[in-house]
């Protein structure tokens, strides 16, 4: 590399000092590599690159045919684009700054059309977040190296080329916990530092985490093109499914674009994670049981405020689902052991309840092994435990209940432990006060006391039923019984607990008890 400064440069271009002060004004000319106490100094080899590029002339104007194709005085666009979406083009340019020795020229430029149909906020929006993230360098972020408006009234951008997308690598993940994390790391990286900055990229999914020239993964493409699609097109399913991008989009997205925030970023995460594991594009929310299940869960919760709060906690639960647990993996009742010595605290340490959430919700309720150690370990939680679950995650807790509650409902167990079983289930409700807990509770206990002929089990159920006022609970108590069997609420409901209960769960037990003998 020959390196010079303004001397040097001047004289290999054959101006005047004066003159090199006006050709370095121009947006192509090539950057000095540094400073130095003499002044700037560039690469020679960039400059006579430059210089007999053709994009040069003695009067320092390009050529015609060359200055149409040219954005922002330096990206020169080759004549057909690469790429095309419902909204953008995107073309190979070679960028005039960076010919030379060592530097590849070849950038991407991506050019959105038709922008005159989106909301003008939205652009200015996306125009100063463009502005923004031309300022910002972070490794796991694919840099914005200029940006403007076009002769139509378009806006483009320019990035570095890219080895690919995660698209082109995903089945390198199946199976593969470590390399999931270590690209969940790179760019939860690059998305809290732009997060930082004020900017929300509305459009995560794998076409926009990009392959770099170094091998690792960065950020791309934010959305206004996603944000004007959704703005100006009739969401049908047959579109959405042409979009490609709804699968990871948040809800709240859809409702209204504006109110994106790091919280839709995070669903759009969870939904990556989603197709990373399953290998599946991620269609629905269903996901097989496994360490990574409840944070995808967590994740894509239809309710914003319901996920995790940023992407650094969505990658802490990611670290701790692949780290833990340490050395030799355990068994579900490897694990159930263990985490029954230290739940059955009256006030147990806040990590050991966080744990038993995390391996509750990883277990398949379909396995009944697994469920066989969630029956041994949940119903021995305190009450001050209930809460502080219901508190740290309530959509969580249900789930888990609800897998409990069908466990213990068509399984058979010892007398004692029906009590136990019981017990634990009325607590739950008293301690939540929530419909969903009471609807699955009454139709398990009706199962698991007729089953066991357990009166404890009855009573349990008939004080639930005694106590309810609400007419949500009303509603979730009528359901309960509707989903147990005819003979189990036969059992359960007795004259005694028709005559004790509020009048108006009466009069809906008679008739639903009355419904069932007609039938």
């Amino acid at each position: 590399m020959r390196i010079g400064g303004v001397t040097e440069v001047a004289q290999l271009l054959g101006v005047s000092r004066q003159r090199l002060a006006k050709l370095r004004e121009r947006t192509d000319f090539p950057d000095p590599l540094g400073e130095l106490a003499q002044g700037p100094v560039w690469d020679l080899d960039a400059i006579a690159s430059w210089n007999g590029s053709g994009l040069r002339s003695g009067s320092g104007r390009p050529r015609t045919e060359v200055s149409e194709r040219t954005l922002g005085g330096r990206f020169v666009l080759e004549e057909n684009y690469i790429g095309r979406g419902g909204f953008a083009d995107v073309y190979r340019a070679i960028d005039k700054k960076r010919t030379g020795h060592n530097r590849t020229p070849v950038v991407a430029v991506k050019v959105l059309r038709d922008v005159e149909t989106v909301d003008p906020e939205a652009i200015r929006r996306f125009q100063r977040e463009l502005r923004l993230l031309e300022g910002l360098a972070h490794p796991n972020l694919i840099p914005i190296l200029g940006q403007g408006a076009t002769a139509a009234d378009g806006i483009w951008y320019a990035m570095p080329l890219a080895q690919g997308s995660l698209v082109d690598f995903l089945h390198e993940f199946q199976n593969k916990p470590a390399t999931i994390l270590d690209l969940m790391r790179q760019i939860c990286a690059g998305l809290a530092y732009v997060h930082a900055a004020g900017i929300i990229h509305r459009d995560i999914k794998p076409g926009n985490i990009l392959r770099t020239e170094v091998g690792g993964w960065a950020l791309a493409d934010f959305g206004l093109a996603v944000e004007a699609e959704r703005q100006t097109t009739a969401l049908t399913s047959t579109m959405r499914a042409g979009l490609g991008s709804w699968w990871y989009t948040a809800p709240e997205q859809w409702k209204n674009a504006r109110t994106a925030n790091q919280l839709s970023d995070v669903y759009s995460l969870g939904k990556v994670l989603q197709e990373l594991v399953t290998g599946e594009s991620p269609v629905n929310n269903e996901m097989p049981a496994g360490p990574f299940r409840p944070i995808v869960v967590h994740a894509t919760e239809n309710r914003p405020e319901r996920r995790y709060p940023n992407v650094v906690e969505f990658l802490a639960a990611i670290e701790r689902a692949v780290d833990a647990p340490k050395g030799q993996w355990e068994t579900a009742e490897d694990t159930a052991q263990r985490l029954l010595e230290r739940v059955r605290l009256p006030k147990p340490a806040d990590d050991d309840l966080t744990e038993l959430l995390a391996w509750a919700q990883a277990l398949d309720e379909d396995n009944d092994q697994d469920m066989v150690a969630l029956s041994r370990v949940l119903p021995w939680v305190s009450s001050w435990s209930i809460r502080q679950l219901w508190a740290v995650d309530s959509g969580a807790f249900r789930r888990i209940f609800e897998r409990y509650s069908e466990h213990i409902a068509g399984r058979s167990f010892g007398f004692d432990y029906c009590d136990v079983l019981a017990d634990f289930s009325g607590n739950a409700v008293e301690q939540t006060a929530d419909p969903g807990i009471l609807r699955v509770t009454v139709s398990s206990l009706a199962e698991l006391g007729r089953r066991h002929n357990r009166w404890h089990v009855r009573d349990v159920l008939t004080e639930l039923l005694q106590g309810i006022r609400d007419p949500e609970m009303v509603i979730a108590a009528i359901e309960g019984l509707q989903a147990a069997s005819e003979d189990a609420v036969s059992w359960s409901v007795t004259d005694f607990t028709l005559r004790s209960v509020p009048t108006v769960l009466r009069s809906e037990i008679a008739q639903h008890l009355n419904g069932t003998k007609a039938s």
